[in-house]
């Protein structure tokens, strides 16, 4: 895992217009396809929608101070000229990550940077290796207050070391070491002294040597345990995704209900200004209604252009208040899904080592007998299960296991030990070859 951070940015839309369309071509001014862009999700934002997603997110932006307002927060220091937080998971080429290994990634991430409750885009591009780009809103929809970026880069890699260990394969070695050495305190930099920029700089040669690569030391048992539960997180995963992809197309559909109404109701306040400013009591009467001092109630009568000016502006106002209230409730509710399915997703997987482990240990007959996992022998998953297997440990480990699954499946082929009621004796199973055992004379 290569984590790639561009650090923070002024514009929503054109870091945008990067992530959502292909690359242009020197001297093209833009650029409106979008073949290398394989999917597109977003976090924490009510809808699934690139384009309108960056409006949201910047009109986010925008109104921190008010959020802050609202939320009680002390609206102190200087305006945030940089809300744009731009960065990149880049995997192996030998790695075929999925859509649902992809987006447990890039939550993982969003945690360490301690974001996940903010608003974020994610961007999977098919062109190259596998990689997706992650485009955040350093303010957060709920407070108006916004992340540090401070030491980000460290926590990516931090975090990224922990995934690879997860995968059961540490492709950065050097990464580990310096990690290492920052955990006991140590000042790491290139051993010759120079600045990361240059060290960079140098090392973009196309000559430069590969990065070694550590095979996993893991013995074959504990391999099928890693495959088994990456298999049960997919599945989960994947059925929690459902879930909360129909929680937000439903409350999409509220929001543009809402968002319609709204505006419709401030259309017509304007107009109902527009028309009651043309005699004197529908003047008085929106002098009165937006509080207007003694001294404006001559200009309010006379119908000068600077009081009518502020009557509007004063609408104006509250109607931005309005549409910031409205915007800071759906973003509580798109949260709220959010922390509902991390919730669910918790409880389901409670146990999933445990599970793993009993399925690892004995061929996977354990597992299907298991009524906690049930649910999963089903159809594709035991597929997707073997799949994992036969890319862990091999063709020889997916036949042992694509047997044991079929064996375990089946019914038994024996007929069970029964008793007789003449003789008292119990009949073994001839296929296991087993003894008749005479007990005496039945009673």
């Amino acid at each position: 895992m290569v984590v790639s951070m561009a650090g923070g940015g002024r514009s929503f839309g054109g870091v945008a217009d990067y992530c959502l369309h292909d690359q242009r071509e020197a001297g093209e001014p833009a650029r409106e396809s979008s073949e290398r862009v394989e999917w597109v999700e977003t976090r924490n934002l009510a809808t699934e929608q690139g384009e309108r997603a960056v409006r949201i997110m910047a009109a986010t932006a925008e109104a921190a101070v008010e959020l802050k307002r609202l939320s009680g927060v002390a609206a102190t220091g200087r305006k945030l000229e940089k809300p744009v937080c731009h960065y990149s998971l880049n995997w192996a080429k030998d790695e075929k990550p999925d859509r649902g290994e992809m987006l447990r990634a890039v939550e993982g991430s969003l945690k360490a940077l301690g974001m996940e409750g903010h608003q974020a885009l994610i961007v999977a591009h098919g062109d190259g290796q596998p990689h997706v780009h992650v485009i955040v809103n350093r303010v957060d929809p709920e407070s108006g207050k916004a992340a540090g970026l401070s030491r980000s880069k460290l926590k990516l890699s931090k975090w990224a070391e922990g995934y690879e260990r997860e995968q059961g394969k540490l492709r950065c070695p050097q990464r580990e070491r310096n990690n290492r050495r920052r955990s006991m305190g140590e000042r790491v930099v290139d051993g010759r002294g120079h600045s990361g920029g240059r060290w960079r700089r140098e090392q973009m040669s196309p000559h430069r040597e590969r990065r070694e690569v550590i095979p996993a030391e893991r013995d074959g048992w504990e391999r099928e345990r890693v495959a088994w539960q990456r298999a049960e997180e997919r599945t989960h995963w994947a059925r929690l995704q459902g879930r909360r992809a129909q929680a937000l197309g439903e409350l999409e559909r509220r929001t543009k209900r809402e968002w319609s109404e709204l505006y419709g109701r401030q259309e017509q306040q304007r107009d109902l200004q527009a028309e009651s400013s043309k005699d004197v009591w529908g003047r008085l009467r929106q002098w009165r209604e937006l509080g207007g001092g003694l001294r404006e109630i001559g200009g309010a009568i006379r119908g000068r252009a600077e009081v009518l000016g502020r009557f509007r502006a004063e609408l104006e106002v509250r109607h931005r208040w309005e549409r910031i209230v409205l915007g800071k409730a759906h973003a509580e509710a798109v949260r709220g899904i959010e922390i509902q399915g991390g919730e669910a997703y918790r409880s389901g997987m409670e146990g999933s080592k445990e599970r793993a482990r009993k399925a690892a240990m004995t061929d996977g007959r354990s597992v299907l007998y298991d009524s906690s996992i049930d649910r999963y022998a089903k159809g594709a998953v035991w597929e997707e299960r073997l799949e994992l297997v036969r890319e862990l440990d091999g063709e020889q480990a997916y036949e042992r296991m694509r047997q044991a699954v079929e064996k375990a499946s089946q019914p038994e082929p024996y007929e069970r030990a029964s008793w007789s009621r003449s003789s008292g004796r119990e009949r073994g199973s001839p296929e296991r070859g087993g003894p008749e055992r005479d007990y005496g004379p039945s009673r």
